[in-house]
């Protein structure tokens, strides 16, 4: 007598089936959702749900890979803010270690040292002592004239190539310029002001 004889796709409907009436994992829930919000708990959570998912036969395997993927873009995130420094941790103890003098860049003096911007142009500055850590400093301040405004890509060039023209060599110091815009020009700030941008925190002004 001949053994029965098995129907495979028979077999796996009857498997899936009763993978159905299987409960969620209540670990695959919870690692979908830690990871979702960059929870620092998220890979425990999924360890624990494909421990469980495969000895209990539990469902939420997607969930979880769900949760872990998102996790891990969460992570990849904070790792490029914090290599930028721009965490908020970060922005924050910058802020609580700067002056509260903020002024305008193009009312900056020869000599007024601050917290340099990241590039050229119209910006408000943190003025400090050129005693205390900044990383920029002014050191000469243009009169551009009367009348209409330039334009300001012409303006821009002509100034900072008079602002390198004046500067002085100092290593590690890249030289760059406060520039009006429409604005500032129509409030009367017909000028340019050139600063040393330092590579990193400096105290005393350049010699």
């Amino acid at each position: 007598m001949s053994a029965p004889q098995h129907d495979p796709e028979l077999f796996d409907e009857l498997m899936r089936t009763e993978l159905r009436r299987q409960p969620i994992s209540g670990y695959a829930i919870a690692t979908l959702v830690f990871g979702l919000l960059g929870g620092l708990l998220a890979p425990v959570f999924g360890a624990i749900a494909i421990s469980r998912i495969r000895k209990q036969r539990q469902r939420g395997l997607v969930l979880v890979v769900c949760g872990l993927i998102a996790f891990t873009a969460w992570m990849g995130v904070l790792a490029y803010l914090i290599s930028t420094g721009t965490a908020w941790w970060q922005q924050r103890a910058a802020q609580d270690r700067l002056p509260e003098n903020v002024v305008h860049g193009l009312d900056l003096g020869a000599r007024d040292c601050f917290w340099s911007p990241a590039a050229s142009g119209e910006a408000d500055v943190f003025l400090t002592s050129c005693a205390a850590p900044h990383t920029g400093e002014a050191f000469d301040v243009l009169p551009l004239g009367e009348g209409p405004m330039p334009d300001i890509l012409e303006l821009y060039r002509d100034a900072l190539a008079r602002c390198e023209a004046g500067a002085r060599p100092v290593p590690d110091v890249r030289v760059q310029v406060v520039t009006p815009t429409s604005s500032s020009w129509a409030a009367g700030k017909h000028r340019a002001v050139c600063y040393y941008h330092f590579a990193a925190e400096t105290t005393g002004p350049v010699r």
